[in-house]
């Protein structure tokens, strides 16, 4: 049940069964040369209105500006710092709190607001013995998909096969495939030093945290190669999400904090 398209009886009824809302937070970003800057945007608000659809729960209107400084020197990615998502989340959620909402499941697909969402959720368990939570978009799809990538390299990588292939599949409108170009390599900052992100990089048996923006070691804007991405197998993975986020949706929206122990 969408929040935003219901009148307040339907969702006090709602409140009368149920107490867990779904939050998506997405962003809006570059996404290479071929794909537009709200794909993020309409991935996570679209995979979170589904989830309600087959769950029955609520899910607010999609959180819709991240911390992407990391992407800020392609023109239209739009970014705020961190303490602004948390403050924003944390009053939004004290809000839906004093209405009677006490499961705050995340729907998150950037890891720009990790951080914000973790402080969110610990200061609902505190102020309000709520459960809080989090799902990330792109590693349930990651791990639903396996190996059905034709891509080698980073397949689930920035602008890669994988978000191409679901962009195709449920949002054609937002690809320009005629535009789409691989990234050959990740530039290394230094000898022995292998580039994985823009807030990782590995030597040797391990990893560590160096914060580059992606143009600093891949001028494009992408991680890996779009261009053998296809509809078909981003249905495939698009369902498997649902299916896989709805069943987790579901099992948190029973948890609890509380054993029946302590509460005796």
């Amino acid at each position: 049940m969408r929040t935003d398209q219901h009148p307040y009886d339907d969702i006090r009824a709602y409140l009368a069964e149920r107490d867990t809302v779904l939050i998506p937070v997405g962003a809006v970003e570059q996404y290479g040369s071929h794909l537009a800057t709200g794909t993020e945007l309409r991935i996570c608000e679209s995979i979170a209105t589904e989830i309600g659809e087959h769950t029955g729960l609520a899910v607010t209107p999609i959180v819709p500006v991240n911390y992407s400084a990391m992407f800020l020197d392609y023109p239209g990615t739009l970014s705020v710092e961190m303490h602004t998502i948390e403050s924003y989340l944390k009053d939004m959620c004290d809000a839906l709190a004093g209405q009677g909402f006490r499961h705050f499941f995340f729907i998150n697909i950037h890891a720009g607001s990790l951080g914000p969402i973790e402080s969110v959720c610990r200061h609902l368990r505190r102020k309000y013995d709520a459960v809080g939570g989090l799902i990330d978009v792109f590693s349930i799809m990651r791990d639903v998909a396996g190996d059905s990538f034709q891509t080698k390299r980073s397949p689930s990588g920035h602008a890669s096969e994988m978000v191409t292939s679901v962009a195709l599949a449920k949002f054609p409108e937002l690809v320009f495939m005629d535009r789409a170009r691989a990234t050959e390599s990740l530039r290394p900052f230094t000898a022995d030093v292998k580039t994985v992100s823009s807030g990782k990089v590995s030597l040797g048996k391990s990893s560590f945290a160096v914060f580059s923006d992606i143009s600093d070691y891949a001028p494009i804007g992408t991680q890996g190669d779009p261009t053998h991405a296809s509809a078909g197998v981003g249905h495939t993975i698009w369902n498997a999400t649902v299916q896989y986020m709805s069943e987790a949706a579901l099992k948190f929206s029973t948890m609890s904090f509380t054993s029946e122990a302590t509460a005796s």
